[in-house]
């Protein structure tokens, strides 16, 4: 199974030095391997990747910043999958088709491909030490992947206030009725319990003219309140994620090395 090893790992060992990385989107694409090694990305071989970006939701990122994001792994990479889960209004065949991620794969041989992930196999995760729920819905290819490389667009909500990183990984969850079983849990909750279940390696965000990259989720979605006019201290799910780790939040938005590229 997949553990937090590489570059989840290389964060965990900084943790007196956060980092983010945000880039003008007009440059991003001439510099993105520059911006992932400053975000402190280290590129590797890779057997699996799964690509998560945000589908299924109200905020899908741009069609560009996840076709460059395949183009810079397809090199390095055994097989791509790019991959959503059913959500209570709409399927990944019907979003994938609409937001032109089928005919942008006409421009990639049959390494990568785009699947419902809901057609995986899917483990009964355990939470550990949950906040409020103690097993989770999580497809094999998620739990098994080299490489889990999160795609959102950066918006507000009207439950969760901001959704970003952390709120679409929520969207891997094998469960259509999301919004029926998990919301009256306290989503901020079931958020912080899927952070503890899922890690992702990096994080990719549409901020509309900006870019914001980072290894770890709650780290870009500091960043990512500024450009919502949030204050990330009043986001519930982000100081409950920093608390699972032990850390205070107010500690770690000071603590937070934002590069502008």
């Amino acid at each position: 199974m997949r553990t937090n090893a590489s570059n989840h790992a290389i964060l965990n060992n900084l943790l007196d030095e956060f980092v983010a990385v945000v880039v003008d989107k007009r440059d991003f694409f001439d510099i993105f391997p520059e911006a992932l090694k400053n975000a402190g990305f280290i590129a590797q071989k890779y057997n699996l990747v799964v690509v998560k970006p945000n589908v299924c939701g109200y905020y899908p990122p741009q069609l560009e910043l996840i076709e460059h994001a395949l183009k810079f792994f397809e090199p390095l990479s055994q097989r791509i999958v790019i991959g959503e889960t059913n959500s209570s209004l709409n399927t990944p065949k019907e979003r994938f088709k609409h937001q032109g991620i089928l005919n942008m794969l006409n421009n990639f041989d049959n390494k990568i491909v785009a699947m419902n992930l809901m057609r995986d196999e899917i483990l009964d995760v355990t939470v550990p030490s949950p906040n409020v729920i103690s097993h989770l819905p999580i497809p094999k290819l998620v739990y098994n992947c080299d490489l889990l490389v999160n795609i959102p667009r950066i918006g507000t909500h009207s439950n969760t206030m901001l959704t970003c990183a952390l709120k679409n990984l929520f969207g891997l969850l094998a469960e259509r009725r999301k919004y029926g079983v998990y919301h009256p849990l306290g989503i901020e909750k079931v958020l912080a319990d899927v952070a503890k279940t899922v890690k992702c390696d990096l994080n990719v965000v549409d901020a509309n003219a900006k870019v914001i990259l980072g290894l770890d989720p709650l780290c870009v979605d500091i960043v990512a309140c500024k450009f919502v006019g949030l204050d990330p201290l009043q986001v519930d799910h982000l100081r409950l994620v920093s608390n699972d780790r032990n850390l205070e939040l107010e500690d770690l938005v000071d603590q937070l090395h934002i590069i502008d590229m």
